[in-house]
């Protein structure tokens, strides 16, 4: 009975949670190429354009998530990321 409580608990409930398109995220990752912690906010499934922010799980086996990223006007994708889900994005 432990054992399966056990495995129900997460770390971060965001992980399993299905973002809506246009919806305001805020991302956190570690970054290895440049050996630094990173965050950003984003538009998950930017308009007219859904279909390219996905959330998903690598051959390796590591987290990611693809997103629209405010700040650099492209899309970016974290892995091993913590998710903060802020709302719906202004933009219609």
């Amino acid at each position: 009975m432990k054992k399966e409580k056990l495995q129900e608990f997460q770390l971060n409930p965001h992980y399993d949670v299905e973002l809506k398109p246009n919806t305001k995220i805020a991302v956190g990752w570690y970054m290895n190429k440049y050996q630094a912690f990173d965050k950003r906010v984003g538009i998950f499934g930017k308009q007219g354009e859904e279909h390219k922010s996905r959330q998903y799980i690598s051959k390796s086996g590591v987290r990611c998530i693809t997103f629209w990223d405010t700040l650099r006007n492209r899309y970016t994708t974290a892995t091993n990321y913590i998710l903060n889900i802020i709302g719906e994005s202004e933009v219609k």
